[in-house]
């Protein structure tokens, strides 16, 4: 069964609302066809791994957590990497929809799907921006080592080049957690108490950062922070559209496991 791109959209608009979204993000259509699908193709970003995927399963549907547009294109020129992307979008008429801090921020989104997916308990909000909700706060389900805890990660979030930043604590029980880019963060983990605070894109000085206020960072990759949001999306949308298939991001289409 086909479904119009329209009303697929309409769903993820009412989960991942426009409102919620940050003042400097794109979130919600990059390109938008009247068109009906019977498949949707899944990933993080809008690489052209997924646009050849879509063209392969007929597929008039792409849903991305980053947007395919973050500032104002100026040219769409046939030999760049982001122009062929347009091109082969329009000429298959597939369309692109992004949610990316609306989907951070919503109920059933990327922070509480990564909360779930460590089992931790006691939920509270990390930090506002913008008078939005940014990363939670929780506890594990019993205190860990530096070293349990990443074992831990490495075996919940299926990656195993976790770095850690700080210094060693053999009593983890509170962390904070934000999917993607946490460490504009870092400062409110502390405030928070938590022992440890989990996300991605940490630096040299992030860490030292860590180090100095006496917290550990664990920097599980911004892939990994967020990957999970893919097949909670797929679940959704399988409950709302009957016999719609999927492909999904198997997995970071830019780090080489060499």
């Amino acid at each position: 069964m086909k479904y119009p791109v329209s009303e697929i959209k309409d769903y993820m608009q009412n989960w991942a609302k426009d409102e919620y979204q940050l003042s400097w993000d794109n979130s919600g259509s990059q390109i938008e066809f009247k068109e009906k699908t019977d498949s949707v193709v899944l990933g993080l970003d809008l690489t052209d791994n997924l646009i050849e995927k879509a063209i392969e399963t007929n597929s008039k549907l792409i849903i991305t957590h980053h947007p395919m547009f973050f500032s104002g294109t100026k040219s769409i020129i046939e030999g760049s990497y982001l122009g062929d992307n347009i091109i082969k979008l329009i000429k298959n008429n597939i369309s692109v929809f992004s949610y990316h801090t609306s989907m951070d921020i919503a109920n059933n989104g990327v922070n509480d799907t990564l909360f779930e997916k460590l089992n931790l308990m006691n939920k509270k909000v990390l930090a506002r921006e913008e008078e939005k909700s940014m990363g939670l706060v929780g506890d594990l389900s019993k205190s860990y080592t530096t070293e349990k805890l990443k074992k831990f990660l490495q075996d919940s979030l299926d990656y195993k080049k976790i770095k850690i930043y700080g210094k060693e604590n053999n009593n983890i029980r509170k962390v904070a957690i934000l999917g993607g880019s946490g460490a504009d963060f870092i400062s409110d983990a502390v405030r928070s108490g938590s022992d440890a605070f989990i996300t991605g894109d940490i630096k040299y000085h992030d860490g030292q950062r860590a180090y100095e206020n006496g917290i550990l960072v664990f920097d599980v990759g911004h892939f990994c922070s967020e990957k999970m949001i893919l097949e909670k999306i797929k679940n959704n949308l399988e409950k709302n559209f009957k016999n719609l298939n999927f492909y999904i991001e198997e997995g970071n289409s830019y780090e080489l496991d060499i």
